[in-house]
């Protein structure tokens, strides 16, 4: 009976510590998947850069020199809610530029701005291989840059404000995609009408080889409610970022500028990828057109090159591209905020190079050679920027 007794005993301990041992299996478990359901990124860049501006003169009259020190940090959280549905929050410092995240130091050591760069929700509607479609809602990445290169329209650092539906399907040789936006640029409380930016977009991509790909496409962009409409100027200034304007407005304003022109652009965009000798090799072009420009400023393009890609530890890359951008080919307030001090109305070259020294961490050098105001040639002056870059990411 004693022998019974232990032996059941043992048996009952055995099956106790079997469940305490399999109830911190799934604590662990738990706390595992907690963790790999959520992505903490972010990065931070110091630069200097130097600018002189043959538009501005300094006390002695002569061209405007502009030396200083930038920092910009991002930091984001993404989280996977469920198998279809992906948030996230992103912050970024920079002050209300839509373009921009920079903070220029050296104001008596003020603490810098952090702002709400972007908040959305990722949604997959349909995802069965090769076939998907996404709807992502909320301030978000942009979409619609065919690269990060491509930047005629937009800013890279623009983060639209909306939704868009995303597709895609394909095989290994061709793959098709589409972008549609529904994206609002300002909403106004008062009676006049929204000021709204509808998006479409679509691309096939030829995968020929291993060592060769093509993108090609196109997007139409039509705005809502701007001609007429006050023009967008996060700094209250009246700016118009190079676009023609005129006085007065919808809202009744005779002192604000409006801007004079619609926007419907059509861009068409290509993108070749190569590898020539082992070295990734990246040749693409944009060439925009707005049909409803109130003046005959109304188109731009752009192309480049690049060798090498800055990833893996000890790899570089150079590159080179030219860009014009006429009066009211595009919306300037979300351009490339570097190019001739941003906006349109300008041309130039952008010549840069990147090294990745270390894992996560990476040298950059950019100079921009450019004209700006070139709608009027009594007018145009030279505008030279150089951006010595220090990144570091995690």
């Amino acid at each position: 009976m004693t022998m019974k007794r232990i032996t059941g005993t043992i048996a009952i301990t055995g099956v106790i510590l079997s469940g305490i041992l399999l109830q911190a299996a799934q604590a662990a478990e738990e706390k595992k998947s907690w963790t790999d359901n959520v992505t903490i990124k972010g990065d931070l860049r110091y630069r200097y850069e130097t600018i002189e501006d043959d538009s501005k003169l300094n006390s002695d009259k002569e061209t405007f020199t502009r030396d200083r020190n930038r920092i910009r940090a991002r930091l984001g959280v993404e989280a996977k809610v469920n198998d279809n549905m992906k948030a996230g929050v992103a912050l970024s410092t920079g002050q209300n530029d839509p373009v921009s995240g920079n903070q220029t130091i050296g104001d008596s050591f003020q603490k810098k701005d952090f702002k709400l760069d972007q908040a959305y929700f990722d949604w997959s509607l349909f995802n069965n291989d090769p076939t998907t479609i996404k709807l992502v809602g909320g301030k978000q990445k942009n979409s619609f840059m065919p690269t990060s290169s491509s930047d005629l329209i937009w800013d890279g650092d623009a983060t639209p404000e909306g939704l868009v539906l995303k597709g895609a399907t394909g095989n290994e040789t061709i793959s098709i995609g589409s972008n549609l936006g529904y994206l609002w640029l300002q909403e106004r409380s008062s009676n006049s009408d929204d000021t709204m930016l509808y998006i479409g977009q679509g691309f096939v991509t030829f995968d020929p080889m291993p060592e060769l790909s093509l993108k090609v496409g196109a997007t139409y962009y039509g705005y809502q409610e701007v001609q007429g409409s006050d023009v967008l100027d996060w700094e209250g200034k009246n700016n118009s970022y190079g676009n023609s304007t005129m006085t007065g407005s919808k809202s009744g304003s005779t002192t604000n500028k409006a801007w004079a022109s619609e926007f419907t652009p059509i861009e068409i965009f290509a993108v070749m990828d190569m590898f020539v000798m082992g070295l990734p090799v990246s040749i693409y072009g944009q060439t925009v057109k707005n049909n409803d420009a109130s003046t005959d400023f109304d188109s731009g393009y752009l192309y480049g090159i690049s060798f090498g890609k800055a990833k893996n530890p000890k790899t570089f890359e150079v590159g080179y591209r030219f860009a014009e951008l006429e009066k009211d080919a595009v919306l300037g307030c979300l351009t490339d905020s570097d190019r001739w001090g941003g906006g349109t109305d300008g041309k130039g070259h952008k010549v840069y190079g990147k090294y990745q020294i270390a894992k996560n961490f990476q040298v950059g050098l950019t100079y921009f050679m450019d004209e700006k105001k070139i709608s009027d040639a009594s007018k145009t002056t030279d505008y030279n920027r150089m951006q010595a870059d220090l990144i570091y990411s995690f």
